[in-house]
């Protein structure tokens, strides 16, 4: 799950407008699918799987960031359709 999050950190830090402009409410699938690391056939359970497991790595309680613990959040609500 690291290689994930790992993918995810750099891709994010490497694109200057995702990192400025981007909020949940205009997240796209494709976007969602990436910050979990799943592709376009994951089920509900691996949606919710990914998203527990990276949200234990994040997560501000755990010494994580808010900003990312917010985007696994808008993530997993855009794929489940929440």
């Amino acid at each position: 799950m690291n290689s994930i999050l790992s993918k995810f950190l750099n891709e994010f830090n490497s694109s200057r407008s995702y990192t400025e402009n981007y909020t949940g409410d205009n997240m796209s699938k494709d976007e969602a699918l990436k910050i979990l690391g799943l592709n376009s056939e994951a089920s509900q359970n691996e949606i919710n799987k990914a998203y527990q497991n990276l949200m234990k790595l994040v997560h501000p309680d755990k010494g994580g960031s808010e900003y990312f613990a917010q985007k696994l959040n808008a993530a997993r609500d855009k794929l489940l359709k929440k």
